[in-house]
């Protein structure tokens, strides 16, 4: 895999981090119960708004990414030209499960959890199988 480039299509801000996001740039993010706040998504059923660009304290502003090609932390087994989820960890797996909501499809494969793949996103669409 090459060198990942981050070229989102819209970046938007506005929000801030529910807690602690300072390790979780290129995680997939989701709304807090909080109005106004984002936490890492945790589930393939989650409605992700995009993915976290910076690495915000507790109460700091966001900078998430949208649409476009994104950097994305992934699983460790992320084929290339599958569509993406979000896992339990907010990292980006594949799926084809009926019912899970998607960010893309991965331009790059992963064999390590944590690595940073590229993922055309097409945001939050349901798969149906």
């Amino acid at each position: 895999m090459g060198q990942a480039q981050n070229t989102p299509a819209v970046v938007f801000s506005g929000l801030t981090a529910s807690a602690t996001l300072a390790a979780k740039q290129y995680y997939m993010v989701k709304l807090a119960s909080t109005a106004g706040q984002v936490i890492v998504g945790a589930a393939a059923t989650d409605a992700v708004i995009g993915v976290l660009q910076n690495d915000p304290a507790a109460g700091e502003p966001v900078s998430i990414g949208w649409g476009g090609i994104l950097k994305v932390a992934a699983e460790a087994s992320v084929t290339a030209g599958t569509y993406v989820t979000c896992s339990t960890t907010g990292r980006a797996k594949g799926s084809t499960t009926d019912g899970d909501y998607f960010l893309g499809i991965a331009l790059d494969g992963s064999s390590t959890a944590g690595n940073i793949i590229r993922v055309v996103a097409a945001h939050s669409h349901i798969y149906v199988a």
